[in-house]
């Protein structure tokens, strides 16, 4: 009896753990249901949002590849409609065959899609719409991979299957919407900075893989560069590697003694409104403009001109207008015609704003011992009676206007000849006379130049009637260098091609004003230069070389010229009267001596130099040297170094 009741109650026991194993299994395979299908249509919602946000949304941007988005996109969200429509009516084979469909549609979409990214380059890029576009396809294959997959995991027909409490499955269905949603927010941002990455080639320090810069095999640099010429910095030569319209910000910085790339950073999806901009300690570069697909997304990048590492990246919702200057963790924008001008950070906040006196427009700006310093071209108004320049001096910090000086009512201050230094101002007033009337009339230009003090606007000193001649090219107005324009040495590219600190070997810093005159004794024309020390105004010397033909281009005038850290003056000049049998010379002047410097026609690797290397020529001081680029047979810049 004993043994009976013993063996019902083992028997009881088995019986009851069997029901509760398969309770849990009933119940747990229809959770699994729910979440994958849950998953599955989020999945497949995400796709269709995706697909509308990326050729109807700002920020996926617009204007490519518009008519084949759009037709994708509308076929996708009605298989979308009928894919949820099936899946409320209808279970079992009837849904997964139309949930495989759906994903094998979406992934020859997305290859589609994928294949007919470009290459990136002048011209070619990668849309955000494109990456996105990619990313909702994706979407599309795991959403139906998903709802076909959520038929298998339950045993037996709809009518037999038992579902989970209520209350659980919309837990189950929620937490798998979330996780889904939450993929797509974190993936599609992932996906422009995809896109970004695939348009941008940074290459730092890797000169040996690049060559010289008049190599055809320089990553095809050589076609690209055109001839735009250099901007000067103390670790070398800064090219636009594509200076065509519109120009993307691409940029390569050389060194002169080799001509290779020291680094180089390209974003061809976006464009350069503008010249690259180098900060008045020029340790820092800018470059600005729109994507080239979205004129609404506007940014400026920061990179450091050491080594081209990006420092600071700041967005902006439409152009700021014109960058102007740069310091630490500023930029300063003129708009509006020049008439307002505003100050934000790095991160593209607006720090402050600021308008400019009534009918003045600013021409040229920097930023330097904690004051925005703006030269502004002013128009008779109310409160002034002639037209003038006028310097103005804002506190960066705030914008509180902190001094202003006019400049001589008869006189102009070109922006070449605005110089800031880290405590002064100092600036060329020049007066240009007309000596002669008629069509061909010879003008003298008369310079003044004075230095202001950044902190106050205190006058420190001034040289008045300072001239050379007449000419009668108005592209002879003459330039104003600085021999040292920052105080603080910069490791950079010497004249011998090592990378070492360009510590000044002059006793004292030196501002030169070099300009282009007529002689009266032969024909032709000279090349002069008047030496002044920075700090008192005193004029060391005056000394001028020959020339023949006089310059008509502003630029090729400038080029000619250069002063280098240690106060030599390097000089280009053509003894020619005929432009095309040119006699291209190469003189420095030191000490107020002149003396010609040899100049190899040709380069180390065999290459010629053009005998007219100096029509086009670009002189640049780098290190103890000079670099002078020309045009060569190729259409592009080539670099020689003297030293």
């Amino acid at each position: 009896m004993s043994h009976s009741a013993s063996g019902t109650g083992r028997h009881t026991h088995v019986a009851s753990r069997a029901t509760q194993s398969g309770n849990a299994t009933r119940s747990g395979r229809p959770l699994a249901r729910v979440f994958l299908r849950a998953a599955g249509i989020t999945a497949l919602v995400c796709w269709a949002a995706l697909l509308v946000w990326a050729s109807f949304g700002t920020g996926a941007s617009s204007g490519s590849s518009g008519v084949h988005m759009i037709v994708g996109t509308v076929g996708s969200v009605l298989l979308v409609a009928v894919v949820i429509a099936t899946l409320a009516t209808h279970s079992g084979l009837r849904t997964i065959i139309t949930a495989l469909l759906t994903a094998i549609f979406a992934a020859a979409a997305g290859w589609a899609v994928y294949s007919s990214m470009p290459d990136a380059g002048p011209g070619q890029f990668i849309t955000y719409r494109a990456g996105v576009a990619a990313l909702a396809y994706v979407f599309g294959v795991v959403g139906g991979g998903l709802l076909a997959l959520s038929e298998f995991v339950v045993e037996g027909y709809s009518g037999g299957r038992v579902p989970a409490p209520k209350q659980l499955r919309r837990k189950v269905a929620v937490l798998a919407a979330a996780i889904v949603v939450m993929l797509a927010a974190a993936l599609a941002p992932a996906m422009q900075r995809w896109a970004e990455l695939a348009n941008q080639d940074v290459l730092v320090g890797d000169a040996s893989a690049t060559g010289s810069a008049t190599d055809p095999g320089l990553d095809g640099l050589a076609d690209l560069a055109g001839v735009g010429r250099f901007t000067d910095t103390p670790y070398g030569l800064l090219r636009t590697d594509h200076p065509a319209d519109p120009t993307p910000q691409a940029v390569t910085m050389l060194d002169p003694s080799t001509g290779a790339a020291i680094w180089y950073h390209r974003r061809w999806n976006w464009l350069a409104s503008q010249s690259p901009v180098l900060s008045q300690s020029q340790d820092l570069v800018a470059l600005t403009g729109p994507r080239a697909d979205n004129n609404g997304d506007f940014e400026t990048r920061v990179l450091s001109a050491r080594d081209g590492a990006v420092v600071g990246t700041a967005d902006f919702n439409g152009s700021p207008g014109v960058l102007l200057a740069l310091a630490e963790d500023r930029l300063l924008y003129t708009k509006d015609k020049s008439e307002t001008f505003s100050v934000y950070d790095f991160n593209g906040r607006l720090q402050w704003e600021a308008a400019m006196p009534n009918g003045c427009e600013g021409t040229a700006a920097q930023l330097s011992g904690n004051r925005a310093l703006v030269l502004a071209d002013c128009v008779p108004a109310p409160e002034r009676a002639i037209a003038r320049d006028v310097m103005l001096a804002f506190d960066l910090e705030d914008g509180v206007s902190a001094w202003q000086q006019e400049i001589n009512r008869m006189a102009v201050v070109v922006p070449e000849s605005f110089l800031v230094t880290e405590d002064s101002i100092i600036i060329d007033s020049r007066v240009e006379d007309r000596v002669t009337d008629g069509p061909f009339s010879a003008r003298r230009f008369e310079h003044e130049l004075i230095s202001y003090s950044i902190a106050d606007g205190t006058e420190e000193w001034r040289v008045s009637d300072q001239t050379f001649g007449s000419t009668n090219s108005s592209a002879c107005g003459g330039t104003l260098y600085l021999s040292q324009p920052t105080a603080v040495a910069g490791s950079g590219v010497a004249a011998g091609g090592e990378t070492r600190a360009q510590a000044s070997v002059a006793d004292r810093r030196t501002v030169q004003i070099i300009e282009c005159f007529a002689a009266k004794d032969r024909e032709g024309s000279w090349l002069g230069v008047m030496a002044y020390d920075a700090d008192s105004g005193e004029r060391l010397y005056r000394k001028a070389v020959r020339l023949g033909f006089t310059p008509l281009d502003p630029e090729v005038a400038r080029g000619w010229a250069t002063v280098l850290p240690d106060n030599r003056a390097m000089l280009a000049a053509d003894l020619s009267l005929d432009p095309n049998r040119p006699d291209c010379r190469l003189y420095e002047i030191a000490n107020g001596e002149s003396s010609e410097v040899d100049f190899a026609t040709e380069r180390a690797d065999g290459s010629s130099i053009p005998g007219n290397w100096c029509h086009d020529a670009q002189l640049s001081p780098v290190g103890t040297g000079a670099a002078v680029s020309y045009v060569d047979e190729n259409g592009t810049r080539g670099i020689a170094v003297v030293e």
